[in-house]
Order: structure tokens, then sequence, then C-alpha cells
């Protein structure tokens, strides 16, 4: 990528992408960031990562069980261990568990004087973070997460949500990389780091803009010479990864064969990247893509029983909300993101746990900060969180029409319009070549695919395996 030459029309639609920038280039393709600036307490954690290892005591590294999250754990180990460091991963189960740090995964793990250091988490775990103080731990909390006041008590907490800017752009895995990189600069240029923080940023669904803009431009140059089998294996799916490709081609190949929750390869997925066995990681890809085959048709037939039941005063208000009362564990967040891609707006989707009380995933489009809107209500919540794109909530109610009843009164009073608007770019006599406007992807949230108006017909820039070409629609293209 740092190598395409950007066509005429290229630099004319990145001018109108980035009107206020002299050079609209730089802000498309910026130059190396300065991660400091975009990473409050990063001096905390460099000081507590000398202190940990003066006095022998190991990092127990706090993840999240979602691609983010896995591959945030991938980077915190493979620079930590070869920084001479005693390393405990632990990745708690979010369908089963509530959210946040939590005790019984730490019993028997952390002692006194360890450092607990979270990837993609714990911005909110308040509880835990008193709960891992008292037994004489230091915590310092990597995220990226909404900030929800109050704010846990750790030694340090590296959100990019406090300064604004464009760190904040940068997923869990993403804020991990730019410490440690911060910190231990040889790893700065590490082919297996680009490739797994590419892979969770993209999985993640973060704007491809700013700081997210550079990593990925960095991962177009990796030497598969230098990764892992496993991540060669990843690689090697990762569809049209030398020439031009999108994030939703991405997840579809990638991120939903690896799958989330039930019968998902979410828990085999670190192994793998670490892995160099050929036979075992061929024999696991193999599995994880006849489970996703699996996992398809029952989504399909969870999918047709959600639309069956979408709630229809939520509909009139341009949300939708769909409760099930079987909902697989792991699910949610897959049905809400295809709900979106079916309906073109934000979805909420609930269902009861197993203790009895009901939780729910959230994901969005258009101007719907899934984030901001179950905050706006965090009192009705054990427990709420996430980002612009996708959220979540546990909640102790465990009647159904009583939450629904807070959930609707919330939808119509918070201030959005769910339903993203088709931007067109250009407005041209003829379709140009789609080859010439190829080299401004990837594409995905917060840079979307070039559309061009001809006459009175919009098009859009659609991106496969096979050629580029432009289709009529009117997707926003999101």
């Amino acid at each position: 990528m740092d190598g395409c030459s950007l066509s005429n029309l290229a630099r004319k639609i990145l001018q109108i992408r980035f009107p206020e920038e002299e050079h609209p280039e730089n802000a498309w393709d910026p130059p190396l960031p300065d991660w400091p600036t975009g990473l409050p307490d990063l001096d905390i954690l460099r000081d507590e990562l000398t202190a940990v290892q003066k006095r022998g005591k190991k990092v127990v590294l706090y993840g999240h069980d979602d691609m983010d999250g896995i591959s945030g754990l991938f980077v915190g180990m493979r620079v930590l261990l070869n920084q001479g460091f005693r390393v405990i991963p632990i990745i708690p189960r979010s369908a089963t568990e509530e959210y946040g740090i939590q005790p019984d995964r730490l019993k028997g793990l952390l002692d006194p004087g360890d450092l607990l250091l979270t990837v993609d988490y714990g911005c909110t775990a308040v509880e835990g973070v008193r709960w891992a103080r008292t037994r004489g731990a230091r915590i310092v909390i990597t995220d990226h997460h909404t900030l929800n006041p109050p704010l846990p008590d750790a030694h340090g907490l590296i959100d990019p949500q406090r300064t604004g800017g464009p760190a904040t752009d940068l997923a869990g895995c993403g804020v991990l990389y730019a410490a440690l990189s911060s910190i231990f600069p040889r790893w700065e240029n590490d082919d297996q780091l680009l490739a797994v923080v590419a892979l969770g940023s993209v999985s993640d669904r973060v704007p491809l803009r700013g700081w997210n803009r550079y990593l990925l431009c960095r991962f177009a140059d990796i030497r598969m010479s230098r990764l892992t089998v496993g991540l060669r294996h990843l690689m090697n799916a990762w569809p049209s990864r030398e020439s031009a490709w999108s994030g939703a081609m991405v997840r579809a190949q990638i991120t939903s064969t690896i799958g989330k929750g039930f019968n998902s390869g979410i828990t085999r997925i670190l192994q793998f990247m670490f892995s160099n066995d050929q036979t075992w990681c061929q024999r696991t890809w193999k599995e994880m893509q006849t489970r996703s085959i699996e996992r398809g048709y029952l989504l399909g037939e969870i999918l047709n029983k959600a639309m069956k039941k979408k709630d229809p005063q939520a509909d009139a208000f341009g949300m939708i909300l769909v409760y099930l009362d079987d909902l697989p564990a792991g699910m949610g967040g897959t049905l809400a993101s295809r709900l979106c891609k079916v309906y073109r707006r934000g979805s909420v989707v609930v269902s009861r746990r197993s203790d009895g009380t009901l939780g729910g995933d959230t994901r969005s489009l258009g101007d719907w900060n899934m984030a901001g809107f179950l905050l706006s209500m965090k009192h009705l919540f054990t427990s709420a969180g996430g980002h612009y794109r996708a959220a979540g909530f546990s909640s102790e109610f465990t009647d159904w029409a009583v939450l629904r009843e807070h959930l609707i009164s919330n939808i119509a009073e918070f201030p959005a319009n769910p339903v993203p608007k088709p931007h067109i770019d250009l407005i041209l006599d003829s379709l140009p070549d789609p080859s010439e406007l190829t080299c401004l992807s990837p594409f995905g949230p917060g840079f979307l695919p070039p559309a061009i108006k001809v006459g009175t017909m919009r098009y859009l820039l659609q991106l496969s395996t096979g050629s580029p070409h432009w289709c009529i629609t009117e997707d926003s293209g999101e």
C-alpha cells in the first residue's frame, strides 16, 4: 500500500472526504503515529512492568473472548514472553459470565505483587479491580471502550477515550500494541504483531481511518516467512490481501469461520495463532470451517425466528428489538449483526441467561451510538459497555415485559438517526474504470467504498476475489 500510486480520481475523492486537510493523502495514509500522545498512563505501565520483573512476579493477561480480545492476548504474550516476563493468559466467557473482571477466574492465579494487565477489557470493572487490589496485585487496564464513570480504581487506565484524538479509533488489540511497542520499540515492525492487530481491528469493526489506517498500511507489507504456521493459514484465507479488500470480506472469510460462543473456534484460536504444527493447523482450520457451516444453518433458523418476533413498536422508532428466550450462548452479537445487515438499522437482541436474568447484545449502523444508548440507562443494568458500533449489557431483570418498556421508552427519547444515509463522492457523466479507485482500499467503517452518481443512479464500488465492479444500490456502503 505504501507503493500504491493514486489515480487523479482517487485523489479527488480524498480531497472531498478530507476537505480541511492541506494534504488529504496524509489523513488517509498517516505517517508514524505518536502513540504516547493518545495513550494516557503509558508511563505507569512502563513502571509497573519494570517493577513486576524486579519483584520476580508474573503478569496476568485478562482478555476478552472475541477476535479483538484474542488478538490483544497474542500481542501481550508475544511481546512480554520474549521480554522475559512470566505471563498467564485468561479468557473469560462473556456469553455465560458477567461482563468485567471476575474474581472466580483469578482465584489461585493472581498473587500479591503480580500485575493484572487487561486487554480490550476492564474500563467498567469497578468491583473486579477493587477485589484485585485487596489481593495485593497491581492493575493496569488497557481498553478502548466507552468510559462509564465511576471508573475503576486501577493503578493505570490506558484508554484513548480519555484523551480523544486519533487514538480513539484503535481497537483493543491496537491499544495494547501501541502501548507495548512504545515501551519496547523493537516490536514496532514485528510482522506477527502487525498481522494479528490487522485481523483484530477489522473483526471489531472499528473505523478504518487515522491510526488504524497506518496499521493497515504496515500490515500490507508483512513478510509471510516471518509468521507462524497458524498465522500463515489465516493470512492465506485473507481475501485479496495483496490487492484490494474490504473489512466485510475478511469478516466473512476469517472472523465468521472462527466464530464466537456456541460451537466456535474462539477458545482455540490463540493456540492456533502461536502454532507451528502444520498438520494440527490444517485439521483445526477444517474443523472450524465445518462448524462455521453448522453455525450458519443454525443462525439462519434463529434469524427467521427473530424476524418474526421483532418488536413493532421499536420498529416505529427505527430500531430492531428482538427477545428470544432460547438463544444459544454467544450468538446474540452475531444475530444482532445479521439483523443490522438485513434491515439496515440498529439492532438490540435480548435473551435469558441460565440464571434467569436478561442480557443483551447490540449492533448499529448510521449514527446510533450503541454504547451511548446503553449508558444513557445504565441504572437499569448490572453492567453495560462497548463502543459506537457494538455494545452489550447484563441485567437483574427477569421479567421481559418490564425491561422491554424501559428499552422502548429510551429508544423513543434517544437522539439518533439509526438508518445510514447513502453517501455520494462524485457526480460524473459516466462511470470510471473501477480499478482506478481500488487503490483506496481497504474499505470499512469510517472509510466506505467510493460511490459515484451518474444521472439519477448511484453506483457503489464492489470488491470481491474477482474483478472490482460497480453496483447500482442505495446501500450506504457500511
